[in-house]
């Protein structure tokens, strides 16, 4: 081989490799994540874009404030922050951190996003061995021994199945943004260099990137949450802050590479950031004072600043907050070379899409969750619960007095002695029925207001449905292998082979099991936190969505308004399972008429879930679904023929002949 052809062929590997070198530094521009979703991906790609040229401006919220410190911004330069930044919280009641905020921030989430912000969540995360809500220095800044986080990194350890159960709380509100169409910055695990969080400090491979890779692999693989671009965070180094890389998760794992700093903008901060991305974009993912123009200038790769709530109050003088939020290089959210961009992208997505729970879900399932979500604001479907002696006897009643049939068809499963029918045959007779209910067009409703499994079935519904179980009780019946425990799934599997029959015969169920269960009336009720009455509701999911492969259930959880009559002064969120584990929710009171508002209160926390009524009084006014104008249904407890019945008679034809109200057109 010639001189000449070895130095050619050198140039070429040369070449080739220098090209290769520049792709990955400059990096690919795609998400790690390879299923991203169409706006995810187009998001990074404009962050790509802005690299080197602009920042964008930021500004973190605390949960309970909403939104407080990004209008406060706008009160003091007459611009909004392009970045909103949201935090899901780890203390209760009304403190500024509180969890019980969740519901509300994520739709104001969705709100800046459709706005034309760009919004980037935290979360304070609890020790995996507590329960929400917990305070911030005795928990979020407390540690966990070797022990314990070897525990929490071992798949099949009671603590990592706390911290699964922990985590998915949070996919919940997350997957509700990503039905939504709204792409989320995920910063997971922040400032996990440092040494002040529970879940930081760690160095090296098993250390606190460990942590990190598992929160990607469940909500990546786990929960496809496609929204989500991922946000690696640590501190500026410090004597309590280590180096960069001990805790660096692989380039894999990692969109966007940020920092928080709350000290002089040193140069070897931004340099070390730069090194490690490698072509990533990187950001300030939070900050005291912001950036000075000079630092800018000198650092110009920060895609994005994000001041840290008050700080931006008390840490920035006006003068320079206002001086950069008129900077050329500062971008605001009504800058052009933002709001064109980010409109784009918005306008490309598709439109918001609500998915049943239930894992594959059957087309019937979800055409029935697609007619819910139709529905919502523009009428109201109409039900009726019917008694177990009498499978269509207050549908009956309906239709002798409006000739008109309720939209939704209502029973319960939950047999009792009182009824005085053998458990098996009454159970087909609803099975039955709803069969014919829907081939006649009616949507199939089934409540079950089970009996306690230390009860044989049929049991009294005074003894058994509204009795109580001790807490050694409660405990066997969520512990597995215990003979409680598989008292219960005796029970659940009856219940199990009915909905059975009516998926093979194509048949979709709105399926509120556990009624009321913030309330005081019935034995799953009314236990607080991870191991109380949700998680029964979660066991129940497991077995027949899981484990029995029901795939035609819309979940329905069902609350009782907090601090009525026999209610707990409790909010809902000590008794809710989850978005994972809920399609709709009802409110359920013991008379015709809701609270007032109650619709808004409500449909705040469903977080764009349809909301129904189920009411177990005298017939509703159609004044009340004007009042409250976001109910998808209502279900009436059952009726009969009483002395009253023509005043019963007046007031359903009232209701049914209302505008607002659907009935349904087969009999």
């Amino acid at each position: 081989m010639s001189r000449l052809l070895r130095l050619s062929i050198v140039l070429i590997i040369s070449s080739v490799l220098s090209g290769l070198a520049s792709a990955q530094t400059a990096g690919s521009g795609s998400p790690v994540n390879p299923h991203a979703s169409p706006e995810a991906r187009a998001l990074l790609k404009y962050f790509y874009s802005i690299s080197g040229k602009y920042t964008l401006s930021g500004q973190h919220n605390y949960p309970n404030h909403i939104s407080r410190w990004t209008d406060r911004t706008y009160d003091f330069t007459g611009k909004y922050p392009v970045i909103f930044g949201q935090d899901f919280g780890f203390s209760g009641e009304e403190d500024k951190d509180s969890v019980e905020a969740r519901p509300a921030l994520i739709a104001e989430v969705e709100r800046q996003w459709r706005n034309g912000a760009i919004p980037t969540l935290t979360w304070h995360c609890l020790r995996p061995s507590s329960d929400e809500p917990v305070t911030f220095r005795e928990n979020v800044q407390s540690d966990i021994s070797d022990f314990e986080w070897n525990e929490l990194l071992t798949p099949g350890t009671a603590l990592h199945q706390r911290w699964i159960e922990q985590v998915d709380v949070i996919a919940g509100f997350l997957r509700q943004l990503r039905d939504a169409h709204v792409p989320v910055l995920f910063r997971p695990y922040h400032e996990m260099n440092g040494s002040w969080f529970w879940w930081g400090g760690r160095p090296g491979k098993n250390g606190s990137a460990a942590l990190y890779r598992q929160i990607f692999d469940r909500f990546v693989n786990v929960h496809h949450l496609d929204n989500l671009l991922w946000l690696w965070n640590v501190n500026s180094p410090s004597p309590n802050a280590g180096p960069y890389p001990d805790y660096f998760p692989g380039a894999e794992y990692v969109d966007i590479v940020t920092v928080d700093n709350y000290s002089p903008f040193a140069p070897s901060f931004y340099d070390d950031a730069v090194a490690l991305a490698a072509g990533k974009p990187i950001a300030l993912g939070e900050v005291g004072a912001l950036p000075s123009l000079e630092v800018l200038k000198a650092q110009p790769k920060w895609t994005y600043f994000m001041v840290w709530s008050e700080f931006v109050e008390f840490a920035n003088p006006l003068d320079r907050l206002q001086a950069a939020y008129s900077s050329a290089n500062i971008l605001t959210r009504d800058d052009p070379r933002v709001s064109g961009p980010l409109a784009a992208i918005r306008k490309a997505s598709a439109a918001p899409t609500l998915e049943p729970v239930t894992p594959n879900a059957s087309g019937q399932a979800k055409a029935l969750l697609a007619r819910l979500v139709a529905t919502s604001g523009k009428g109201v479907l109409s039900g009726q619960e019917n008694a177990l002696q009498a499978v269509t006897g207050a549908s009956d009643v309906v239709f002798q007095a409006t000739g008109k049939s309720p939209a939704i068809y209502g029973e319960d499963l939950g047999i009792t002695k009182e009824s005085r029918l053998e458990l098996g045959a009454a159970r087909q007779a609803i099975v039955d029925e709803a069969k014919r209910q829907s081939q006649n067009q009616a949507i199939i409703s089934l409540t079950w207001r089970a009996a306690r499994p230390i009860d044989d079935e049929p049991a009294s519904f005074k003894d058994s449905v509204n009795g109580q179980l001790s807490d050694f009780e409660w405990k066997e019946l969520l512990t597995p292998g215990t003979h409680l425990h598989q008292r219960w799934q005796t029970q659940v599997d009856a219940v199990a082979a009915s909905l059975k029959q009516l998926q093979d015969a194509g048949v979709a169920v709105l399926w509120t099991p556990y009624p009321q269960i913030n309330g005081k009336k019935f034995w799953w009720a009314g236990r607080k936190g991870i191991h109380g009455s949700s998680a029964l509701y979660r066991q129940l999911f497991e077995r027949l969505a899981v484990h029995h492969g029901l795939s035609n259930l819309i979940w329905i959880w069902d609350t009782a308004p907090p601090g009525s009559g026999s209610n707990p002064e409790d909010t809902y969120n000590d008794f809710f399972p989850g978005h994972l584990y809920t399609d709709a929710i009802t409110l359920d009171i013991d008379g015709a008429s809701p609270p007032w508002s109650a619709d808004t209160f409500l449909a705040v926390f469903a977080t764009g879930k349809p909301i129904g009524l189920r009411l177990a009084g005298k017939v509703p006014s159609p004044e009340i679904f004007a009042q409250q104008p976001m109910w998808t249904w209502f279900e009436a407890a059952p009726l009969s023929a009483p002395p009253d019945a023509g005043e019963q008679s007046d007031a359903l034809r009232k209701l049914y002949n209302d505008p607002r109200i659907l009935s349904c057109e087969g009999r």
